[in-house]
């Protein structure tokens, strides 16, 4: 049975935690979210990095005059990435290698580059 006078919750105050309950749920999703999408993006970040430090290892294993440049192209078996290498030579036996991996991020085109200079020592 109910007292007179019996203190209890009205249905505006649980409607109000309610809502609170809501709307904290709402924020820590969010984060949750960017969270997660931090994760991919250093994932992406990683990928890329190792994909072209292989690349570089490949030109410096290579004779001198085998070092030429590629034009962007997406990577094998990687087909969110895409690669390019830029050779310049701003003196005589001396090449400028830069090896560029791109791929889509939030805001874009993202890329990362390495680069490396390979000599023609005789």
């Amino acid at each position: 049975m109910f007292k007179v006078g019996a203190r209890g919750f009205t249905l505006i105050e649980i409607l109000i935690v309610i809502a609170f309950f809501a709307a904290g749920a709402v924020v820590l999703l969010q984060i949750f979210s960017m969270g997660l999408y931090g994760s991919v993006d250093n994932e992406n970040t990683m990928i890329a990095t190792a994909l072209a430090q292989e690349k570089m290892e490949e030109m410096r294993n290579e004779p001198y005059t085998s070092i030429v440049p590629e034009v962007r192209a997406q990577v094998p078996n990687y087909t969110s990435f895409d690669r390019e290498i830029l050779v310049t030579a701003p003196v005589s036996n001396l090449k400028q290698v830069t090896v560029n991996i791109y791929w889509n991020g939030k805001t874009g085109d993202v890329k990362i580059s390495l680069v490396t200079y390979v000599s023609n020592i005789i």
